[in-house]
């Protein structure tokens, strides 16, 4: 693949309702710079050259009130919502749905990341189109402690730790491989790589950024919204 012009998708998954940030509101539609959260995701991958679909995940319960919230984002690729499922990968899978196999790669992306950025998501295909699997991931600077009944027992080698983020880009051919057989064998997975990773699949990291921390309590969109300023 590595000469070949990408033609790759995007799958936003925004089909959670957020509940540890104490709201009513879905994070993903809360508001930041201007836009709801998970417009900026979706502009980022309007903004990349090889990415020609993007399908957004919503919640079931907020479908129709999620489109109004998005009503500003006028997409140039080819776009279309899916059905936000019981767990993650259920969202994914309805989302991988609405593709097929004329696509090389697949990005998932947490629409609770709104700090991604063309530059971040064209880095990660270029090292899929070299490596294959490839998922965003950021070294861990902090001493790790491995805790049991409140006791430390032992310490972690945080040179071999990483955070993991998103995107998680995989070819779509092992992405419905992972997915289905999780469905098939009842595996509950974390994220997709360790479904990926789970049929014997390498993933290599692509070194992501502080930026793309994803927003998961209210504290997480204070510090969104002063990072958010600074890159304005």
């Amino acid at each position: 693949m590595r000469n070949k012009n990408l033609n790759n998708a995007a799958i936003i998954v925004a089909g959670g309702l957020g509940h540890r940030m104490n709201s009513t509101l879905p994070k993903q539609f809360m508001n930041l710079g201007g836009k709801p959260i998970v417009q900026w995701s979706l502009e980022c991958f309007n903004n990349v050259d090889s990415v020609k679909k993007i399908i957004l995940v919503l919640p079931e319960d907020w479908l129709e009130e999620g489109k109004k919230y998005i009503k500003n984002f006028v997409p140039t690729k080819e776009f279309s919502i899916a059905i936000g499922g019981k767990l993650r990968q259920d969202s994914v899978w309805n989302g991988l749905e609405q593709l097929n196999n004329d696509y090389d790669f697949v990005a998932v992306h947490d629409a609770a990341r709104p700090g991604i950025t063309p530059e971040l998501v064209n880095e990660g295909f270029k090292t899929a189109n070299i490596k294959g699997n490839v998922i965003f991931a950021v070294p861990s600077y902090d001493t790790l402690a491995i805790v049991e009944n409140g006791e430390i027992i032992d310490n972690a080698d945080r040179n071999k730790i990483f955070r993991v983020q998103t995107p998680q880009i995989f070819t779509y051919k092992i992405l419905k491989e992972a997915l289905k057989n999780a469905r098939q064998q009842n595996i509950i997975g974390t994220d997709e790589a360790s479904l990926v990773r789970k049929l014997g699949y390498k993933v290599y990291i692509t070194l992501g950024s502080e930026k793309i921390s994803k927003i998961t309590a209210s504290e997480d969109l204070e510090i969104a919204e002063f990072l958010f300023k600074k890159r304005k």
